[in-house]
């Protein structure tokens, strides 16, 4: 029985296909990507005659609809993946706070005034991007990996609490403040970034500056116990304002002494230059014991309310009985200070000296 050459259906579909508003820029995209084919396809006539050697290859009226019906094939299934990963996308934005934002997962994010984050535009993508400011972090458990990044490193973290502060300004003295500060309140996060890694457990933190490793002075086993204590009792005393316990830090037996010129002058224990010894003695001169002069010493300490402190770095000596610190002191998102406090090792414990 002979085959019925009826191309109707194709010519129908075709017509109905290319003149469609969904399907026209597709058919035209794929004729300007393929110009010397279509000039060869339609610019042949049966008149057109070749050397009888070369066999001659007619294109008909079929192939041309079949290539093209190939074409709208292959945009339509460019088409469904296209709008399968428009599915997949949520709409990527920026929040500035004071707010409170809860994610599709249950996670929490409060954003104190004029910080601001940067919600990932995939779906299933756990975490977001931090900007600016400090904020609280409350991840919904038992999901996966939820990824805070920053300019500084990214957090990662399970079910945990956790607050970030992304400091970038300028300090009193004209220094460039850039860093990140991370403490944990409940669980567990790893701070990371390219110069390297540190795991934060509750009621630890860590300061990540510009290409520097994340660091934490508790976790650093290069120092003794003692002096992790008087750095923390320092910072400590800060954060809650107290001019006493700061004060507590520093030997007044040893500068009594040192005043009255009962000890000679040691630039390791003292801290200042030997004229500031001096002059310690002249202002000093009525004073009659080392409690005497912890309160008269308490009235010139400049710490007028609570102060946050971020401890960068604290190199010890080669011989481990000297240690001195680079700090950032911050009252206001202004008001920053970069300072060096010092620790030295003697009288059988570990002293704040003057820095």
């Amino acid at each position: 029985m002979a085959r019925v050459n009826d191309d109707n259906w194709l010519d129908e579909a075709l017509d109905k296909a290319i003149g469609s508003d969904d399907t026209q820029p597709d058919f035209e995209a794929w004729k300007a990507r393929h110009r010397e084919a279509v000039q060869e396809l339609t610019s042949r006539t049966p008149q057109q005659q070749r050397p009888p050697v070369i066999r001659r290859i007619a294109m008909n009226g079929l192939f041309v609809k079949l290539a093209a019906a190939a074409a709208i094939i292959i945009a339509g299934i460019v088409g469904i993946t296209q709008l399968n990963q428009r599915e997949n996308m949520e709409q990527a934005t920026i929040l500035t706070g004071p707010m409170n934002h809860t994610f599709a997962d249950g996670s929490v994010v409060a954003l104190t005034d004029g910080a601001r984050i940067r919600t990932y535009g995939q779906a299933g993508r756990r975490g977001f991007e931090h900007l600016a400011g400090a904020i609280d972090v409350t991840v919904a458990k038992g999901k996966g990996e939820f990824i805070v990044t920053t300019p500084y490193g990214e957090v990662k973290a399970l079910g945990t609490q956790f607050a970030m502060d992304l400091v970038d300004g300028v300090a009193d003295t004209g220094q460039q403040v850039q860093l990140l500060a991370v403490e944990v309140t409940k669980g567990k996060v790893e701070v990371r970034n390219a110069k390297g890694a540190t795991m934060l457990e509750a009621k630890q933190d860590a300061i990540v500056g510009k290409d520097v490793a994340p660091y934490d002075f508790r976790q650093d086993q290069t120092l003794p116990a003692r002096l992790k204590e008087r750095i923390g009792a320092m910072v400590a005393a800060f954060a809650a304002g107290d001019r006493a316990a700061w004060a507590a830090n520093f030997n007044f037996d040893y500068l009594f002494k040192l005043a009255k010129g009962q000890v000679q002058y040691d630039p390791l224990r003292f801290g200042g230059s030997e004229e500031d010894a001096r002059r310690l003695g002249e202002m000093t001169a009525n004073i009659t014991s080392p409690q005497e002069m912890s309160k008269t010493f308490l009235g010139a300490i400049n710490i007028a309310g609570p102060t946050t402190v971020y401890i960068r770095q604290v190199t010890l000596s080669a011989d481990g009985a000297h240690a001195k610190a680079e700090c950032v002191t911050r009252k206001t998102d202004r008001g920053m200070t970069v300072i060096w406090p010092q620790w030295h090792h003697f009288d059988n414990d570990w002293w704040q000296i003057d820095d």
